[in-house]
């Protein structure tokens, strides 16, 4: 099976430039405040004409930059922006997995045309989340995530047969995934090119360096089974807010319960999941915390459902308290029964639910992929009378 990784391209200065566009035009660098000791985890582009790179002492960086910013790394944010990548991903393909924040595989077992596929999804990502994202094909996941890595911005780079043997020995030692101590081992030897390994007597890595030989064979040669697994989806959902102006049970209580269960099972229904049950927090103006767990007989992503049994629940917690935040989570998350639906009759808008369909499908499967039956005059068997022709979304 091949597979393909997405890469997320200095995902910290991505995520530092969406919470603060004014950065963009200045040297920014992620990994701590300009006078503390720790090392540069990413640069962005203007800083990179500076001399600046990754791993750099955040000292030297200074001396080099004055004018730069400099931050800490943001976790929590970029935890974030990888899961809103991850469910737009989700949504196209069904194997899906997270190899890191910044690295989203993608197995192409049903997919004809992996390139064109690939390049849609980027487009789709690029699109609907706002962060660039490249990508890189292959037949493992190394290979896939290397090839991410070199495509450059918004770029796809396909590796076939023999050309992702040529890729791979030419890659240098350093990027392989091994401690920096083989590294330098290596380097005192004269290797420099993963394919000057592959010269080397069999088993003389494996006797020199153990199981970490071992591996850095199976990755140079590109064995690797692993296959990309079927996404489950988040295990829960959260969603929160908080209140500017402390606010009592009552009206301006339920109207921010209301939004934030509209945005809540807004988001569900584009996971296409219902819930079993659902937890709340509220945080209250004097610091103290209520909280509550509801389950349902039946897995739900209702509106009215939820909002049901949140209020009358709500109005046991809160009586003249003011409340500062409150914070919902969606746990036992679970497909959502399916139902069939009939696109030959009815309004307008079943018909364009099924143009929908028919787009998204010949998005996956390639064009051709849907047809519907016409009828032909003057046939007298039954075969002839009936022919399948492809359906196109605008001629429907």
């Amino acid at each position: 099976m091949r597979i393909a990784c997405l890469s997320l391209p200095r995902l910290s200065v991505q995520v530092e430039h969406h919470a603060d566009p004014t950065l963009r035009d200045r040297p920014l660098i992620i990994g701590g405040y300009h006078h503390e000791m720790g090392r540069v985890r990413e640069v962005s582009e203007q800083a990179v004409e500076y001399g600046l790179t990754a791993d750099m002492p955040l000292r030297q960086a200074y001396s080099l930059c004055p004018d730069g910013v400099f931050l800490p790394y943001p976790e929590e944010k970029c935890r974030e922006a990888s899961s809103l990548v991850l469910s737009q991903v989700a949504q196209l393909c069904p194997l899906v997995e997270t190899e890191s924040p910044a690295h989203i595989l993608m197995g192409l077992r049903y997919e004809r045309d992996a390139r064109r596929f690939v390049g849609d999804v980027v487009s789709a990502v690029q699109q609907h989340t706002g962060f660039h994202v490249s990508c890189g094909i292959a037949s493992s996941r190394f290979a896939a995530r290397l090839a991410a890595e070199e495509a450059g911005m918004s770029g796809v780079l396909v590796l076939d047969g023999s050309d992702e043997q040529v890729f791979l020995h030419a890659l240098p030692v350093a990027r392989l995934p091994v401690p920096a101590a083989i590294v330098r081992r290596l380097h005192l030897l004269g290797i420099t090119r993963a394919g000057d390994l592959m010269k080397l007597p069999a088993g003389a890595l494996e006797a020199q360096f153990g199981s970490e030989g071992q591996r850095m064979c199976e990755l140079i040669c590109g064995r690797d089974s692993r296959d990309v697994a079927q996404w489950r989806g988040a295990r829960e959902i959260v969603h929160s807010m908080s209140c500017d102006v402390p606010c009592a049970g009552g009206s301006e209580l339920r109207e921010v319960v209301r939004r934030v269960l509209d945005s809540l099972c807004r988001e569900l229904r584009e996971r296409w999941q219902c819930c079993r049950g659902l937890s709340m927090v509220l945080r209250l103006e004097c610091g103290r915390v209520r909280r509550a767990t509801l389950h349902f007989k039946e897995p739900t992503s209702s509106h009215a459902v939820l909002e049901w049994r949140v209020f009358s629940r709500i109005e046991q917690l809160v009586s003249v308290t003011q409340v500062s935040s409150v914070e919902f989570t969606a746990f036992g998350l679970c497909a959502e029964e399916g139902r069939q639906s009939s696109f030959l009759d009815g309004p307008s808008r079943v018909k364009t639910q099924f143009g929908e369909a028919v787009v998204l499908l010949q998005q996956r499967y390639g064009r051709g992929v849907v047809k519907k039956v016409t009828t032909r005059r003057g046939g007298r068997l039954p075969e002839d009378q009936y022919s399948l022709v492809p359906c196109e979304a605008e001629g429907r």
